[in-house]
């Protein structure tokens, strides 16, 4: 985890919301290793990329409320990620290629989780195999919790690094 920022559940004075969805993804990734349930298997995928998300959504606020003294004017909850991130690297005169690299991962995360907010998390959780909705087999193959943890801690760390 990193060091500065998401090890801790406060930034300054600011109470970072990022850090208690990135602490979850642990849980369920340790959760998943010791569980045999097939239940689990379509259920804490999904589960851990929409943590993922609402991890990352928190540190780019985190970070813009402290890089940005204008960040107050933008709404958080319908401003795109991307223009987020766009106002983010342009206050710090940082070049950004939005598409490419870490980011790229991050926009596709977050449109998966646009597609897994059209069903209810839970209903993947008590479903037989051959009914479990297709995004949900998508995500569990291509994106298993380590992955999409891996992507979280990136981006985290990324944001951190260029906000100090």
């Amino acid at each position: 985890m990193t060091e500065a920022l998401s090890t801790l559940p406060m930034f300054g004075q600011v109470k970072n919301p990022g850090y208690e969805y990135l602490l979850g993804i642990y849980w369920m990734k340790e959760a998943q290793m010791f569980s045999s349930s097939e239940k689990t298997r379509y259920y804490l995928p999904a589960k851990a990329l929409l943590s993922a998300c609402l991890a990352i959504d928190g540190y780019v606020n985190t970070v813009g409320r402290k890089v940005d003294p204008q960040w107050k004017l933008i709404n958080e909850d319908t401003t795109h990620l991307k223009e987020r991130l766009t106002r983010i690297y342009h206050t710090l005169n940082l070049p950004l290629d939005i598409n490419q690299g870490i980011w790229g991962k991050v926009l596709l995360i977050f449109r998966l989780q646009h597609n897994l907010s059209h069903f209810k998390l839970a209903d993947a959780y008590n479903v037989k195999e051959d009914e479990v909705p297709p995004i949900f087999k998508v995500i569990a193959q291509s994106y298993p919790i380590r992955m999409t943890h891996a992507i979280a801690e990136e981006a985290i760390e990324l944001l951190v690094s260029i906000s100090e």
